[in-house]
């Protein structure tokens, strides 16, 4: 039996079948005997958080528009799929093909956080590849991770190969290519593993040694040294330019809503701000954008390839992007963008001017606006060098409420160092007066807070820092809390410390986390990016097991401490950084300033500013740049008036696995493809409008179908000539997954609603059929059985007619007046003689391939 055939199998069990079909559009297929090296890139996750990532999308385009490369993705099954799995003997399988990703030469992982860390040796004890490093032989793959997380790899580097630190664009191919070509020469792994380590931003942790320092932790013997060109650590790679080359366009379309749905284009890199705890900051140096034409261009051939309604401008600052207001002003200007909602995320406070404001508000209509304060205190802001104060903030907040605005998102952080009550009044205060701004213009106005707690974290001037302390930490959470306790325009959230507390044991631990790691995966401790599983007691429990003490995350570090991610050279110095560290203390210190606009604050980035690419204005998309009062007037002009609209029926096919696509997920197909065939959909009056888009009920999820129907409204007349026909409707079959396929498009006579068929035609093959079936049908002596709510169903009713050809069963079931049927596996259950309880009865007849293969109509 195949992989494909036991995941049939497995999939009526699991709760999102859609996770694991597998098959996505736009997914590359190739010949894996012609390939000098592939890999399947496994996100340590859920499928709907993995295929939201840019990150994988920017590197399945990058390795596969080489010929002789290929990547395929993968992704962390949920239990219930994980018991399936062992039940019928799948190993972890790659989408596009169904390989097993143990044969793939490499296995890489992007690590976005470090609550993933207990998902890697579960994700490779589910792929049947060794958990550690140490015992994987000749013929095992190479594993390697990349990511946010790489900062500090070492709580994980018993689990891989190899790492990539930084950019990993450029230095994935190079990668790929090292070990293909040593595979191909017969090179042992001890050698592969040699070459690697000699390519600029790998580490190869087995080969770089490690001693105890006084503080007990496992840090490098030779830390990295000297100016970043010349170092002997391992450089943190940074691609010089945005090269738009670079950017995927035909993304995967998944099979279900995603934590995202949107196409994206990160339209800058890196920041300068010099917020001394934040690690992106110095993580993503120097700061470097992208063309707005690119962007526009990339974002135009993107939705039409991929049929999103959402477009998002991604940056850890998109505020900050220098022509951010041309770049509104060209997208505004541009029908094409009529009918996508335009988001334009991480807009800092002081970037949001009344010009940004109202364009947005007039644009979209009222909104919220998210701000990042940090803290509500003006003496931790300059400790933290946040550079704003909070006039800014009232500033900001009066231009975003007077714009149309309704809600602002306060993002914010308790747990600094010197922190004490009266900040936290200080904090209550600042919110106090927004209300109050907000008030002016709208009595219902929101002011949403979300307070986390901060975690140092490496490659920031508060890695020296102690993690605060619960009681303390609750303490200032409180303060803030009963502040606002049932005040109707505040709502306060606040993040777990007991979550924070374990992120702050990741973010700055030693390889010596290796094994507990292991042994919380064994516990059961999973997916920990999901608040309802984190189980702060499991933590516990494991750490008592393992004899690991984590008292050491409340020491401030001491000023020369070696620690164990000191073998990166991250461009940015730790001179630098010890000495922001210690200007943070100095309450006559000066802001340091956003060297993005010229004063270079000689951080180690090589370059002094060279290295910073800031990008003009467009040229080939150029708009005019309209008042809030045009935008609106604009906005209505283009408003699609009534007119004349096109009816037709399409009739279509879910085969394979695609037979498991959920049915509000393949309606949503239908509405992506006439998007990226650039038809336009008639859409519904009213408040939320919805495209008219229809059908005759859902379909079981399981059951293959051959003559699915489903009637659409358009504002444009199809060509659906018999010469033209064909090549329609593999164009708009296009973004559908492998088995879901248009076979014929006519004009719609009659409302589906008012023409329903009287009975379908269902097929299955049994491993046998009862000798007596036929006679029993005859007889009305068909059982009745119970779905699986408990409702009885007559067979004698509801069976019209039986056939049994070749050892097919050929069913007709009457449907009822809404143009359905009873459950087609509960029916052939039924004759079958299955006898189960009803509550598991749709779980186990689910399992049967049965199709539906015509429908007879009304007269």
């Amino acid at each position: 039996m195949t992989i494909l055939e036991k995941i049939a199998l497995a999939l009526p069990a699991v709760e999102s079948p859609a996770r694991y079909m597998g098959g996505e559009a736009n997914s590359v297929v190739k010949d894996h005997s012609q390939m000098l090296a592939r890999m399947a890139f496994v996100f340590p996750d859920t499928y709907e958080i993995g295929m939201s990532n840019n990150g994988i999308r920017i590197l399945y385009h990058v390795i596969n528009r080489e010929s002789d490369l290929l990547c395929e993705v993968s992704f962390a099954p949920w239990d219930d799929m994980a018991r399936e799995m062992a039940k019928y003997d799948i190993p972890l399988y790659s989408y596009a093909t169904y390989t097993p990703v143990r044969e793939f030469e490499v296995v890489g992982m992007t690590l976005q956080t470090e609550l993933n860390f207990t998902n890697v040796p579960y994700v490779l004890e589910l792929a049947r590849i060794p958990v550690w490093q140490k015992d994987r032989q000749e013929n095992d793959p190479i594993v390697v991770a990349g990511g946010p997380s790489m900062a500090n790899p070492e709580p994980v580097v018993d689990f891989f190969d190899a790492f990539m630190i930084g950019d990993g664009e450029k230095v994935m191919i190079e990668f790929l290519r090292c070990v293909g070509e040593g595979r191909k020469a017969g090179l042992k792994r001890a050698e592969i593993l040699e070459n690697l380590s000699k390519i600029d931003g790998v580490y190869v942790p087995s080969l770089r040694p490690v001693v105890t320092n006084k503080f007990g932790a496992i840090v490098p013997a030779k830390p990295a040294a000297g100016a970043y060109a010349t170092t002997n650590g391992v450089r943190r790679l940074f691609i010089p330019v945005m090269d738009p080359k670079d950017y995927p366009v035909k993304n995967l379309i998944a099979n279900m809503q995603l934590v995202h749905n949107r196409f994206s284009v990160e339209v800058m890199r890196g920041c300068a701000q010099g917020c001394r705890f934040c690690q992106a900051g110095i993580w993503y140096r120097p700061c470097r954008e992208l063309n707005p034409d690119d962007v526009l261009d990339i974002a135009k051939a993107g939705i039409r390839a991929t049929g999103e309604r959402e477009l998002g401008l991604l940056s850890l600052s998109t505020a900050d992007y220098k022509p951010v207001e041309a770049l509104t002003d060209s997208i505004i200007d541009d029908p094409f963008f009529d009918t996508v909602d335009v988001s334009l995320p991480s807009i800092r406070v002081n970037s949001f001017g009344q010009t940004l404001a109202g364009k947005i508000a007039a644009l979209k209509g009222g909104r919220s606006a998210t701000f990042a304060p940090e803290t509500g205190s003006e003496r931790i802001r300059k400790m933290i060098n946040k550079t704003i104060s909070d006039q800014d903030m009232y500033d900001a907040a009066e231009h975003a409420f007077s714009s149309g605005f309704n809600k602002i998102k306060l993002y914010t952080m308790i747990g600094f160092p010197t922190e004490n009550e009266a900040d936290m009044q200080a904090f209550c205060d600042l919110i106090f007066n927004l209300v109050k701004i907000g008030r002016k213009y709208n009595r219902g106005i929101q002011i949403a807070v979300s307070i986390g707690i901060l975690i140092p974290k490496s490659f920031t001037a508060l890695q020296w820092a102690p993690f605060m302390d619960k009681e303390t930490a609750l303490k200032h959470i409180r303060y803030v809390r009963e502040k606002f306790f049932k005040h109707p325009n505040v709502k306060i959230n606040w993040a777990s410390w007991e979550t924070s507390f374990l992120e702050a044991v990741y973010s700055r631990g030693d390889r010596s986390l290796g094994p507990v790691i292991y042994e919380a995966y064994k516990q059961g401790i999973l997916f920990e990016s999901d608040a309802y599983r984190f189980d702060f007691n499991k933590w516990l429990a494991v750490w008592k097991k393992c004899g690991y003490d984590t008292s050491w995350v409340y020491r401030e570090r001491e000023k020369d401490e070696v620690f164990p991610w000191d073998f990166i050279h991250a461009g940015t110095t730790k001179q630098y950084l010890r000495r922001e560290w210690e200007k943070a203390f100095d309450p006559n210190s000066a802001p340091v300033p956003n060297c993005k606009w010229g004063d270079c604050q000689k951080c180690g980035i090589p370059g002094f500013g060279d290295e910073i690419k800031l990008a003009d204005a467009p040229v080939r998309h150029k708009a005019p740049s309209r008042t809030p009062e045009e935008i609106k007037k604009l906005v209505e002009e283009r408003r699609p008036k009534k007119t004349e609209s096109f009816s037709y029926k399409i009739t279509f096919k879910k085969t394979g696995l695609s037979r498991f696509l959920p049915h509000q997920n393949m309606l949503s197909f239908f509405e992506r493809t006439f998007l990226c065939a650039g038809i336009p959909v008639k859409f519904s009056e009213g408040f939320s409008p919805k495209p008219r888009i229809s059908n005759m009920g859902a379909l079981p999820l399981g059951l293959e179908t051959y003559c699915e129907v489903i009637s659409v409204e358009l504002l444009q007349k199809l060509d659906i000539s018999p010469e033209n026909l064909p090549t329609l409707m593999a164009q708009l079959s296009t973004p559908f997954p492998r088995g879901m396929e248009i076979v014929n498009i006519e004009p719609l006579k009659q409302k589906l609603s008012k023409h329903f068929p009287k009975a379908m035609v269902y097929r299955h093959t049994p491993e046998s059929i009862p000798e007596d079936l036929m006679e029993r049908f005859n007889a009305k002596t068909l059982p009745i059985v119970k779905n699986h709510r408990g409702q009885e169903i007559n067979l004698n009713e509801q069976v019209l007619g039986i056939e049994i050809a070749g050892g097919t069963l050929f069913v007709k079931v009457k449907c009822n007046e809404q143009g359905c049927t009873a459950s087609p596996f509960v029916i052939y259950a039924g004759l079958l003689g299955m006898e189960i309880d009803p509550a598991k009865l749709d779980e186990a007849s689910r399992r049967f391939l049965i199709a539906k293969i015509s429908m007879e109509w009304q007269d």
